[in-house]
């Protein structure tokens, strides 16, 4: 039995998960263990300290470990993580891989969180849609933020610098509202759930159920968060031309009325438009279950030289 363990570290917890190899090239998840992030180096140190510690002791010293991946939220670059403002870390980069190999003798790898979740995903439609060796997706992952991960013909794809998929700073209305990144009108502010809490008390469920309810804020902000979602949508698809666009987080995948307000938004830009038929985006999406730990299973079964 040879088993990797993936740790992705979020902004309010970090999650580990010890993952096998199957013979038959899927995976299956042998345990879960989850404790909360501290902001900060050192808290972000004593957290993967901890969660891989206790996700050990949980598998006994008789399973076989033969890697350990990370996933982070920030820029990557050689095992160094960068601008993870949500983690307290807009200093001077911190090296979790030099951190992880004081714990540990199998190789380790650190990747981007949204690149590793994307990872993860490409082996979730490997398990449950028979999707081969040269899977072709974009994950979406809306939470906090908005971005994309990519995996193309089978490769995770990260870019010359690292930043493939950062597509929630496209900036779409420049009088827009200001942005932590310094510009206005970001997507992410209206396609994401910083967004969405920016403008609207309640759950996305709540704000489908007031829109649904003839309330004109709820209204105004559903549209805004349809129309930035699937903007985001058909941007990976025009651009990448992936088969597949899986989205992940909590604000679409525990809201079907979102999940249904998104597919007709995309269905109606082909209405008129021959190109828009033939791209046909809303047969490409795909929901990831909320329950299936992509980030670290990615990070666990990130593939060498990534």
């Amino acid at each position: 039995m040879s088993v990797r363990i993936g740790i992705d570290i979020g902004g309010t917890r970090i999650d580990a998960a010890a993952v096998e190899e199957t013979a038959d090239g899927g995976h299956r998840v042998l345990a879960q263990h989850a404790v909360p992030t501290v902001r900060g180096p050192e808290g972000i140190r004593a957290g993967l300290r901890t969660a891989y510690g206790q996700l050990l002791d949980h598998l006994g010293e008789a399973t076989p470990v033969t890697g350990l991946g990370i996933g982070v939220p920030g820029i990557v670059s050689d095992g160094r993580v960068a601008h993870a403002v949500n983690l307290g870390l807009d200093g001077r980069p911190l090296d979790l891989a030099g951190e992880a190999a004081v714990l540990t003798a199998v190789p380790v790898r650190v990747e981007n969180d949204v690149k590793a979740a994307a990872w993860g995903a490409a082996q979730w439609l490997r398990a449950t849609e028979g999707a081969g060796p040269d899977v072709d997706l974009a994950l979406l992952n809306v939470g906090t933020g908005l971005a994309a991960g990519l995996v193309l013909d089978g490769s995770l794809r990260r870019g010359s610098r690292g930043l493939a998929g950062e597509i929630g700073h496209l900036v779409t209305d420049r009088d827009g509202p200001l942005c932590p990144c310094g510009k206005r009108g970001c997507l992410e502010l209206y396609a994401s759930g910083g967004g969405l809490a920016r403008r609207w008390a309640g759950s996305a469920v709540e704000l489908m159920a007031a829109a649904a309810a003839g309330d004109e804020n709820a209204r105004a902000v559903r549209d805004d968060l349809v129309a930035g979602l699937a903007q985001a949508v058909r941007i990976l698809v025009q651009a990448t031309d992936v088969a597949q666009v899986v989205l992940a987080g909590g604000v679409v995948t525990s809201t079907p009325a979102l999940q249904g307000a998104l597919l007709a938004e995309l269905r109606s830009h082909a209405a008129d438009s021959g190109f828009e038929q033939h791209l046909a985006v809303h047969e490409r999406v795909r929901w990831l279950p909320e329950g299936y730990p992509a980030g670290s299973v990615g990070a666990a079964l990130l593939p060498a030289g990534e």
